[in-house]
């Protein structure tokens, strides 16, 4: 929270003090001595008399401490408590796919994509999300949607899923129960349609451009793109082909190179060019922590281009400071009528 107009508060608790010190310097000077009164000393000995000096006591301590407090409310409410927020409204008009090669060299860093994803969700407002996934073959695991309780359910169950290490299981090195085997080869069914085939990642990125709709419409199309490019078999694209089918629609290419498994330096720079060539940004990382810097890169990259310029959005808080001065002023006023 931040106080707008911080400098009001402070001038109006100065000028508070300011009256009191005048009115109690000028209590003083006025004060005048005692009225003796013959024979009476024996009214300190009534109790109600006591008990009515002690009642008085307690109403006038209680009169400064809410009249304080009033002050004090009123002062913090004229300063305009409120909290602020970053909104860039254009991003509501965004479509993004995810396209993941979910091959077995891949599962570490998909598991921090979604999971990072997910963590997002509860940011945006109307941006719809759809998630894709291939090995030899692509699935949809959910179109493009802004139902953000299924994106977000969705992308959690899908890092859980792909969190799994299948040529360490295959060897032996790794072991999971039977629950999890089964969940990652729910989550990866339809992705090895192709017997002897793996990560064939020109048909996965084309497939993934064919998920955006709406074609009409004037939207802002991403795809963030994860994959290592090592190909193991024939696909009917090229990745050139690939990158040049997502381009003719008009759909900014985001794609991440985690570093090679199998393949040299030649898988990193046929992805290089071929993103690069329809003018895509390829970001190379072999540390899966720095997904979440890289795609908060993306956003900001992204309003820039759509010329989507973030605002401040403040919201005041005026409740607590304005039941706080209208309780004290009640309470000054019963007390006045308590004590008149």
């Amino acid at each position: 929270m931040v106080m707008t107009f911080w400098w009001v508060t402070a001038l109006l608790l100065l000028a508070a003090l300011a009256v009191w010190g005048i009115t109690f310097w000028n209590r003083r000077a006025m004060r005048k001595s005692p009225v003796l009164v013959a024979n009476s000393e024996y009214l300190d000995r009534l109790p109600s008399f006591a008990r009515a000096q002690r009642t008085a006591k307690v109403l006038r301590v209680l009169q400064v401490g809410i009249a304080v407090v009033g002050v004090v409310a009123a002062s913090v409410l004229s300063g305009r408590i409120a909290t602020e927020r970053i909104e860039t409204p254009d991003f509501a008009s965004r479509d993004i796919v995810l396209c993941l090669d979910v091959s077995g060299s891949m599962y570490e860093y998909d598991t921090e994509i979604l999971a990072t994803f997910a963590e997002m969700v509860d940011t945006f407002e109307g941006e719809r999300v759809a998630l894709t996934i291939f090995n030899s073959t692509s699935r949809t695991v959910f179109p493009l949607t802004n139902d953000y309780d299924l994106i977000k359910r969705e992308l959690e169950e899908g890092a859980e899923a792909i969190d799994f290490d299948e040529f360490g299981y295959r060897l032996g090195n790794r072991d999971y129960s039977d629950d999890k085997v089964r969940q990652y080869v729910d989550f990866v069914e339809g992705t090895k349609g192709i017997p002897d085939q793996a990560s064939v990642v020109p048909d996965g990125l084309a497939s993934c451009g064919q998920v955006f709709d709406q074609a009409e419409e004037d939207r802002s199309r991403s795809i963030i793109f994860a994959t290592d490019n090592e190909v193991n078999g024939e696909p009917i694209f090229t990745l050139q082909e690939a990158t040049e089918l997502v381009a003719a629609r008009e759909i900014d290419l985001y794609t991440f190179y985690p570093g090679a498994y199998d393949c040299g330096p030649e898988c990193f720079e046929e992805l290089k060019t071929a993103t690069e060539d329809q003018d895509g940004d390829l970001y190379e990382s072999s540390d899966p922590e720095a997904i979440p810097s890289i795609i908060q890169e993306i956003q900001k990259s992204q309003a820039q281009a759509m010329g989507a310029e973030p605002t401040v959005v403040r919201t005041d808080h005026p409740t607590f400071g304005f039941v706080l001065t209208f309780l004290s002023l009640i309470g000054i006023l019963v007390l006045g009528w308590r004590t008149r």
